[in-house]
């Protein structure tokens, strides 16, 4: 299969390498084909992530890497240019080496596998590209899957095709779940392979910086002043719906940070025809709603909080990260769609700071009686936040195995 996969690429290179040139810049592109070498004399221990989001969840791991086998060279590689600029900036002092993840072509996979030697290769999350990880196994060197997803509706279309589901995930040694239903499902599918669960790795992201927060308290002002709800990673069909929730809320500051800024500008829009006061992030001025059109700040926005809401949940998306908020004690509002992350949503229902919502009156009322119950549910999520943490030791404490130690 693999034989065939590479041999398909002398009539498709050119278009492959064309779509990379037309969207990245030529220094880019040409650190993704020329590797740097790594002196044979270290021992290489090779993470990759796919983007922004992958970045972060292997920030933890890379911390712990360092922390407990300092005697490895850690290379750190990012198939997205996004990716790439935030690991730059979020893991300079972790990695011994941040490049370009490599294009799926033979020869540029053989020119990263001599480059770096890595005695163990860890995928975190996705960026499952059949030729880099085949020639991986096929030299005997150890691969294994971190933070791994698998939502029910991949987990029946993989389930009816054998031979996708080996490609994907037939090189793995081990795979480590992101939550216990992901690691159900992964057992289902791969009943030969090795799958845990440790918890997720974005349950340790590191908090952004007193600097930084302390920074946005200042740039923002009399804005927060109000009680503050922060809608997070919203998604078209969302917006329209937490408007007229925070119109029912009748008092406050709204935080509307979209899953992609580009939208921004739409979103200042609808909030003004809404009749609201409203600014960007960038060019903030007296508002009751500020619209987020930058990138990297949600974390510390949620810092600044009273209420978080986290999007990708009104509409059928499957959620995004509930955990980010709950770091600094906010209260969590989602909507029904949370396939994604219903372990942790349901998980934060039972201990009664997790909350879902469906309409707009539902939203008001809901916020409403956080506000008026904040200190005690913000006491209660900084504790619950505590039962999450240690997930990168673990992984470290399994790995080194694989590194031949007992």
């Amino acid at each position: 299969m693999l034989k065939f996969y590479f041999a398909t690429q002398i009539f498709t290179w050119p278009f492959y390498l064309g779509s990379h040139f037309k969207r990245e810049k030529r220094a880019l592109l040409n650190k993704r084909l020329n590797p740097p070498l790594i002196p044979d004399t270290k021992q290489v221990i090779w993470i990759h992530t796919l983007s922004v989001g992958e970045v972060q969840a292997a920030i933890p791991l890379l911390k712990a890497l360092r922390e407990n086998l300092p005697g490895y060279f850690l290379v750190f590689t990012v198939a997205t240019a996004s990716g790439y600029q935030q690991a730059l900036k979020r893991a300079e002092n972790l990695a011994d080496l941040i490049w370009p993840g490599p294009i799926d072509l033979y020869t540029v996979i053989r020119k990263y596998l001599k480059s770096f030697h890595p005695a163990l290769f860890i995928l975190v999350e996705s960026d499952i590209w059949p030729g880099l990880l085949g020639e991986i196994k096929r030299r005997d060197i150890p691969l294994v899957l971190v933070n791994a997803a698998l939502s029910e509706r991949s987990f029946k279309r993989l389930n009816k095709i054998p031979i996708l589901k080996d490609l994907l995930f037939g090189s793995f040694s081990f795979i480590g779940a992101a939550t216990k239903g992901d690691a159900e499902r992964l057992k289902k599918l791969l009943p030969e392979r090795e799958i845990f669960f440790f918890g997720n790795l974005k349950y340790e992201i590191p908090p952004p910086s007193k600097e930084k927060i302390a920074r946005l308290k200042t740039e923002l002002g009399p804005f927060l002043k109000r009680p503050v709800i922060v809608c997070g990673s919203t998604h078209p069909g969302e917006e329209e719906l937490l408007f007229e929730g925070f119109r029912r809320f009748g008092r406050g500051s709204l935080v509307l940070c979209p899953r992609h800024p580009k939208r921004a500008e739409e979103l200042l829009k609808l909030a003004r025809e809404k009749g609201f006061k409203a600014s960007k992030r960038s060019n903030p001025s007296a508002s009751e709603v500020i619209v987020v059109d930058t990138l990297g700040e949600l974390a510390a926005l949620y810092s600044l909080g009273d209420v978080a809401f986290v999007g990708g949940s009104l509409v059928p998306v499957g959620g995004h990260n509930l955990f980010e908020p709950l770091v600094f004690g906010l209260p969590v509002c989602f909507g029904p769609y949370v396939e994604s992350i219903s372990d942790l949503a349901e998980y934060l229902i039972e201990k009664q700071i997790g909350f879902k919502i469906d309409n707009s009156k539902n939203i008001a009322d809901l916020w409403n009686k956080i506000v008026c119950q904040q200190k005690d549910l913000k006491d209660k999520a900084l504790a619950i936040k505590k039962e999450f943490l240690g997930v990168s030791q673990q992984y470290v404490a399994y790995l080194e195995k694989f590194l031949g130690h007992k």
